[in-house]
């Protein structure tokens, strides 16, 4: 179980124009948390003896840098929502495809490359690499090249309910009836059927807040979706507590996993988006700064793992384990940097211009019944 990810969606536009710049802060404190999480908490000997033994006190922190998947998600079903109200279905596609493609191609292949020159790691086949390319691997049954993939095909998963309202024609009633039983129904297979469940069912509540969170921040509070807002996140508290606290456990050695702590991370998560997206002072923050750091968080997460315990292993010996880890921060920030500076910045537009025609007449070929109905906010 190698877990955390991102909300691997962008930020979107604010209604009815602008960013909200502090969620792009906000991804990419996540995505640090997550680092610290792999580098720090998770088992592996990349500094001589098991991270928490090197670093007892740190590690009693990030261990908790696992709940960085829920922050991405509650962000993801805030943002996604967003992006897809008021468009067709071949549009938000495409949205989607660009924006996670073009770096998860680089990241496959540099993370395949690691694996093939380190001995210390199992490699991954030519055709295991190839069908990874995909981001369908899960869904083929083959291996990952890095574990921490997994979280993609979650977010596929919410994309593709997310087109099924879509086509319904996603009004505000839509969005809230289906973020209140979807959370509930997903929390009850995730406590009844254990590690059988979906694992889009564990998250669905994280994903609800985040949509809840969009309605009240496009079209104002009410008593009513407060209440629901209540209910899904005692929901997701209830799962970390029962259900992820053990997955955390499995793979942390040497540390105590509380998993009410981890719950109360969970709950701090969306209390963190609903202020970047509620109050006032912090929703209209403008600075181009906050936005350039989100920019890392994507390639940042598709490539700090093994890059970081490369980079680890190869500089403990001379810096000691502080320096090493900061080395590890800072090289996979660099890298993320070097990313979305040579990948995604040149690559996701041209993608897009050729993808979304061809999207779109793909969609024209269904029948009438099937087309999206790209609908704004309403009943």
């Amino acid at each position: 179980m190698t877990r955390p990810g991102p909300s691997v969606g962008g930020v979107g536009d604010r209604a009815p124009h602008g960013r909200l710049r502090s969620l792009d802060a906000l991804r990419l404190l996540a995505a640090l948390g997550v680092v610290l999480f792999h580098f720090t908490a998770r088992d592996h000997t990349r500094f001589g003896s098991l991270p928490t033994t090197v670093f007892p006190h740190l590690s009693a922190v990030t261990v908790y840098g696992y709940a960085g998947v829920h922050l991405f998600f509650v962000i993801s079903g805030f943002v996604v929502v967003r992006s897809a109200r008021g468009r067709g279905v071949a549009t938000f596609l495409a949205s989607r495809i660009t924006r996670l493609y073009p770096a998860y191609w680089a990241a496959v292949l540099i993370t395949a490359a690691l694996r093939w020159a380190l001995p210390s790691i199992d490699d991954r086949s030519p055709v295991e690499v190839l069908l990874n390319l995909t981001m369908a691997q899960d869904l083929l049954g083959v291996r990952r090249v890095d574990g921490v993939y997994w979280t993609l095909w979650v977010e596929w998963q919410f994309y593709l309910l997310l087109v099924l309202l879509m086509v319904a024609g996603l009004t505000r009633g839509r969005l809230v009836l289906t973020a209140g039983w979807s959370a509930t129904v997903g929390t009850a297979l995730a406590l009844l059927l254990g590690p059988g469940a979906p694992v889009l069912a564990g998250f669905l509540p994280v994903f609800a807040a985040g949509v809840l969170l969009h309605v009240l921040h496009d079209e104002g509070p009410t008593p009513g979706r407060w209440l629901l807002l209540g209910l899904v996140c005692a929901e997701a508290a209830v799962l970390a507590t029962f259900r992820q606290g053990e997955g955390v456990a499995r793979i942390v050695s040497g540390v105590q996993v509380r998993p009410v702590v981890l719950a109360l991370v969970v709950l701090a998560a969306v209390a963190a988006v609903a202020v970047c997206a509620l109050v006032p002072a912090v929703r209209d923050l403008d600075l181009a700064v906050l936005t350039a750091a989100g920019t890392l968080t994507y390639p940042l997460y598709l490539t700090h793992e093994y890059v970081g315990w490369a980079l680890i292993g190869a500089t403990r010996g001379l810096l000691g384990a502080w320096g090493a880890l900061a080395a590890a921060v800072l090289g996979c920030l660099l890298l993320a940097a070097v990313l979305h500076r040579v990948v995604e910045r040149p690559v996701q537009p041209r993608l897009r211009r050729w993808l979304q025609p061809r999207l779109a007449a793909l969609g024209a070929r269904l029948p009438t019944s099937l087309h999206a109905r790209a609908v704004g906010p309403g009943r």
